[in-house]
């Protein structure tokens, strides 16, 4: 719908007014009535000159009209403001030329002088850390590099004060001291890398330490054992050499810590199962007289009612055949100290106190023959020279000539 005429009046001297503001406010009232507003004038005879054509249409609003007054104000404002730092500028490039001076007396050289310390301020307390662990020649070449910056903004002030300078000065100076943060990013992002590295050497040889003594005491594990700890150690790795390829962990410390708690958690584990196999494999190798490389368990029965079985049960069967496991006449791969290998004081500590010396010498004489501690027991009571048998006088087969070497 049209808007009302005296609305538009309105809308119309409120913009007048706005405008002759900006203007005051600026400083550059004296230029009222010259060409030096002239982009002003512009902008003001535009606004109206729409506004006048386009009120009386149905489909004009008085919100449009109003967005439209806003977008010119914007417009005069962004054109007072630049023709008021352009004055400004040439004013202090005139005082400079008669009076001296410095960058701090133009407001646009002064804008130079104050974005550049900032900045230098900026990098100096972002990498502090990195500076002070500078050799003292780095460190004076830092502050040799930001005090150039400075001291080039106030030559070139001198040489040449014109705005059209501040601005390449600015640009300039920003450079360098983009130049220099570059290098002081590479530098610290090199420490961190560093850091990390030693980091995951340190994870890899502990862990390769854990890895060595868990092999070496994997006779005292079951086949689940193994393969559980095998793959703790795997993820382990893993995450050991995931805290050097992932940017996360490299820059983000908390990330980071939470990942080492993890890796240190499961070389924990690692430990724990090491601590627990290697009790097991000693006491094995206690009760055997000599160490083992790792096997299956065995079943054994007890002899004489005297010693202990390895195993469950003293009376497994097969589940599938029903009959006792024999393992190579008894004798199990791999256990040293239970075939072939015991001495003949191992030999009597594993029978009653008393047990006949004929029943010993026949063990003794299969046992280095390669039979296993139950298989010679059996073979010596089968042949006569049973354990409570005190008057035999050993002989292969059991009787005849004494037994001779």
């Amino acid at each position: 719908m049209a808007v009302n005429p005296d609305r538009v009046n309105e809308i119309l001297s409120d913009f007048q007014d706005r405008v002759s503001g900006l203007i005051k406010k600026s400083g550059l009232e004296h230029h009222q009535g010259t060409t030096n507003l002239s982009e002003v004038e512009s902008v003001k005879s535009s606004f109206t000159n729409k506004v006048m054509e386009t009120f009386t249409f149905p489909t004009t609003t008085e919100g449009e009209i109003e967005a439209e007054m806003m977008a010119a104000l914007d417009s005069v404002e962004d054109i007072v403001s630049r023709l008021a730092n352009k004055e400004s500028g040439q004013l202090a490039a005139i005082g400079s030329i008669v009076n001296g001076g410095s960058p701090a007396d133009s407001k646009m050289w002064n804008e130079v002088v104050k974005s550049s310390a900032h900045k230098i301020e900026r990098i100096s307390q972002m990498y502090a850390e990195q500076i002070n662990n500078m050799p003292k020649s780095l460190r004076a070449r830092i502050d040799s590099d930001f005090a150039s910056v400075l001291d080039t903004i106030n030559n070139e002030y001198k040489m040449n004060p014109s705005p059209a300078n501040a601005q390449k000065q600015l640009a300039e100076a920003t450079a360098k001291l983009n130049a220099i943060e570059a290098n002081l990013r590479q530098a610290a992002e090199a420490v961190m890398k560093a850091s990390i590295e030693a980091i995951v050497q340190s994870k890899i040889t502990e862990l390769q330490s854990l890895e060595m003594a868990l092999l070496s005491v994997e006779k005292g594990m079951t086949k689940g054992q193994i393969d559980g700890y095998r793959q703790v150690l795997a993820d382990a790795k893993k995450l050991i050499n995931k805290l050097s390829s992932s940017n996360y962990l490299v820059y983000d410390k908390v990330i980071r810590a939470q990942k080492l708690s993890v890796i240190d958690k499961k070389m924990a584990v690692l430990d724990n199962v090491r601590t627990g196999a290697s009790g097991i494999s000693q006491s094995l190798s206690g009760y055997f007289g000599n160490n083992f490389s790792r096997g299956p368990s065995r079943t054994s029965r007890s002899i004489g009612g005297v010693g202990t079985s390895i195993g469950n049960n003293t009376t497994h069967m097969d589940a599938l055949s029903g009959t006792q496991k024999n393992f190579r006449n008894g004798i199990p791969p791999g256990f040293r100290g239970f075939a072939g290998k015991m001495s003949r004081e191992d030999i009597v500590r594993k029978h009653p106190k008393g047990t006949a010396k004929a029943h010993i010498d026949a063990m003794e004489h299969y046992m280095s023959k390669g039979m296993s501690f139950q298989a010679a027991h059996d073979k010596a009571s089968a042949e006569g020279y049973t354990v409570g048998d005190h008057g035999k006088v050993f002989a292969i087969g059991g009787g005849g000539q004494p037994f001779r070497l």
